[in-house]
């Protein structure tokens, strides 16, 4: 009985993986207006103050590109809630606007990004609003007509608005996104 089990599986799914609906590809059309959710870990860490604190992340995306050919064009606002927090440096929020530039090879996108940042820390003597450059890379994966998986990474170069001394957060995370074309 178990043979027959484990012949009609691996027959199924034989089945399954040649049937047009398996095997369709999705037009690789990034132009258009897209929103979705992600999630991931984000570090900060400053090596003269000595300090390394990470934690989760959760936040939102809205961005628009432009496909001519195989290039893809571009930009994307953020906002990421944060639990990056050690009892003496909590980063409440990271957010920013980025102009994007990928390649387009079947349903993927293969994208750099570069932009402006800004965050909400708070400290033992109180809230800091710093701000500076983020700059990543990533992959878009359409694996349905409307609808792309991603995973990216950001590096942030952050500065106090007050002065004082600048930290690098480095984000990796996974996202899905709703395609409105």
């Amino acid at each position: 009985m178990k043979l027959v089990s484990r012949s009609a599986i691996v027959v199924l799914g034989s089945l399954a993986a040649a049937s047009p609906v398996a095997a369709q590809e999705y037009p690789g059309i990034w132009t258009g207006l897209y929103a979705g959710a992600h999630t991931g870990y984000g570090e900060v860490f400053d090596e003269p103050a000595g300090f390394d604190v990470g934690g989760g992340l959760l936040g939102m995306h809205l961005g628009y590109n432009y496909q001519i050919g195989s290039t893809v064009l571009g930009v994307e606002g953020d906002y990421t809630g944060s639990w990056m927090e050690d009892g003496v440096l909590d980063v409440d929020y990271l957010a920013s606007i980025r102009a994007r530039a990928g390649y387009a090879f079947g349903n993927a996108l293969l994208y750099g990004t570069i932009g402006y940042a800004w965050a909400d820390a708070s400290t033992l003597g109180g809230s800091v609003d710093v701000d500076g450059l983020v700059l990543g890379a990533g992959l878009d994966y359409k694996f349905a007509q409307n609808w792309s998986a991603r995973v990216e990474g950001l590096q942030y170069w952050l500065e106090p608005e007050n002065g004082g001394g600048d930290f690098d957060v480095g984000v990796v995370r996974a996202g899905v996104s709703w395609h409105f074309n």
